[in-house]
């Protein structure tokens, strides 16, 4: 019996390997990749957010033109911030990318960041909510003070202003208030530099606590 020629058949193998090793090694190369491009489209969107609602806040909250004596009345000073809030137009505040990047959360973030980037998006899901409840109540008082909207978790779990003020406006809108600079005082958790906002929240400028 003639010696075996195990060259063609190593050469296969080897063959065979590599171009196994080279394809796990593209697809760890693509994973790393969609991770870092999912971290990134949301960072941006997130980034965005901030600073739309750190510009409407420190134009909502600019100090009063009134007699300071004013300011340190709780009500009259929320009612304002309130008026300025409608008069000022809430800025487009987008959630596309989150939405369409749910399903690969898992992959391109750790447990603690999926946590903190959910409640990023629920606490702007809030500032629409009260702004848009504000507007309603300014067009119709009436039937605004029947539709109070209920808290999100975020909100209830930092508690309401809402039920310390003798009207639902007042508290909502230092829930909004409250929200806002919540937001803006965490920053991006997606970005490992200081966000430009999270150190320059904007305070009401008032007495209202």
């Amino acid at each position: 019996m003639g010696q075996m020629n195990w060259g063609p058949i190593i050469g296969v193998i080897v063959g065979f390997s590599l171009s196994q090793i080279a394809n796990i090694v593209a697809w760890l190369i693509s994973s790393r990749k969609e991770k870092r491009l999912v971290r990134f489209l949301l960072a941006l969107e997130i980034d965005q957010n901030l600073a739309l609602l750190h510009d409407y806040w420190c134009n909502v909250s600019l100090p009063p033109d009134e007699d300071a004596t004013t300011k340190g009345v709780r009500e009259v000073e929320a009612d304002r911030l309130a008026q300025r809030a409608v008069e000022i137009p809430l800025p487009v505040l987008s959630d596309k990318g989150f939405n369409s990047q749910l399903s690969a959360l898992p992959n391109a973030l750790d447990e603690r960041e999926i946590r903190l980037t959910w409640r990023i998006y629920e606490e702007v899901a809030q500032v629409q909510v009260l702004h848009a409840w504000l507007v309603e109540t300014a067009g119709n008082p009436t039937r605004g003070e029947e539709c109070f909207p209920s808290a999100s978790r975020a909100i209830r779990s930092a508690g309401l202003f809402s039920a310390t003020f003798k009207t639902k406006k007042a508290g909502a809108i230092m829930d909004l208030r409250r929200t806002i600079e919540q937001l803006l005082a965490a920053g991006d958790p997606l970005n490992a530099s200081e966000s430009p906002v999270s150190s320059h929240s904007p305070t009401s400028g008032s007495s209202v606590t």
